[in-house]
C-alpha cells in the first residue's frame, strides 16, 4: 500500500463515521420511530391502521461499506463507488417524484431529511474516492509517482 497519508486516513475515518450515523439514523427513522409511535397510539386506545415502517435495507450495505473502509479492505474503493453511484441515482430519482407533489406530513419529512443526508454524504464520498491519496490509502491501484518527485 503506497502513500497512506494522515489526511487520507482522516477522511476515511470521517466516511466510516458518516456511514455509521447514516445506518443508525435510517434504523431510527424508518423502523424505531414508527414502531414506538404505533405502540404509543395503540396504548392510548387509538386505532392507527398499519404500522408505518418504511422498509429499507440499505443500512446493511452502509455498514458493510463502513467495515470495508475501516479495515482498508481491497474491495472498499470499488464497493464504495458502486454503492455511492447507485444511491445517488436512486435518491435523485425519488426526489424528482417527491418534488412534483411534496408531502409535508411527518413521516414523509422524516424520509426526506434522511434522503437529503444520504445524497449529500454520497456526493462528498464520490469526491473523496476520486482523490489520489484516498485511492492509495484504500489500495485502489498503484498510481505511479510523477517524474522528479521524491
Amino acid at each position: 500500500m503506497s502513500e497512506d497519508r494522515p489526511e487520507a486516513r482522516g477522511w476515511i475515518t470521517f466516511c466510516v463515521l458518516g456511514l455509521v450515523v447514516m445506518a443508525t439514523w435510517t434504523l431510527v427513522v424508518k423502523f424505531l420511530v414508527p414502531l414506538l409511535w404505533y405502540i404509543a397510539e395503540r396504548s392510548a386506545g387509538r386505532f392507527v391502521g398499519e404500522l408505518p415502517v418504511m422498509w429499507d435495507f440499505w443500512w446493511v450495505a452502509h455498514l458493510v461499506l463502513a467495515w470495508l473502509l475501516w479495515r482498508r479492505h481491497r474491495w472498499a474503493w470499488a464497493f464504495g463507488l458502486l454503492v455511492a453511484v447507485i444511491e445517488i441515482a436512486i435518491v435523485i430519482t425519488k426526489f424528482a417524484f417527491y418534488l412534483r407533489q411534496p408531502d409535508l406530513g411527518f413521516w414523509r419529512l422524516l424520509w426526506f431529511t434522511n434522503k437529503v443526508y444520504v445524497l449529500a454524504f454520497f456526493v462528498l464520498f464520490v469526491a473523496l474516492l476520486a482523490r489520489r491519496d484516498v485511492r492509495n490509502a484504500l489500495g485502489a491501484g498503484h498510481v505511479p509517482k510523477e517524474e522528479g518527485s521524491a
